[in-house]
């Protein structure tokens, strides 16, 4: 018994870490995906440079894969933050500083 109709996308956050973020999307569609996800791949900076932004951009488009989830600025998961709005006088500015960015950016991949 099979699922024809259902599709599954792969986390790049997750998976073929051993490879650079940028060298991500083409792994994926060589495993058979086209829909890809993201935690926020800057954990350094909730406003990345644009440059930066539009090589992911240009990575996904020219690899063939559709972003079809993105999170948002969490800050250092694996260190000290645990989440942008879990440390006490900093978190909203983080955060407000992040969603625009990653607002236009989902936009920008569609």
């Amino acid at each position: 018994m099979g699922y024809p109709d259902q599709r599954f996308d792969v986390n790049l956050s997750i998976l073929f870490t051993e490879l650079p973020l940028l060298e991500r999307p083409a792994a994926a569609v060589a495993a058979g995906f086209t829909a890809v996800e993201l935690w926020w791949p800057w954990i350094e900076t909730p406003t990345p440079p644009q440059a930066e932004l539009d090589a992911l951009k240009k990575a996904l488009d020219d690899a063939g894969t559709q972003l079809v989830g993105l999170n948002v600025y969490a800050g250092q998961l694996p260190g000290p933050d645990r989440g942008a709005l879990s440390v006490p006088g900093t978190e909203s500015d983080r955060f407000r500083a992040n969603i625009d960015v990653a607002a236009d950016f989902a936009a920008s991949v569609g």
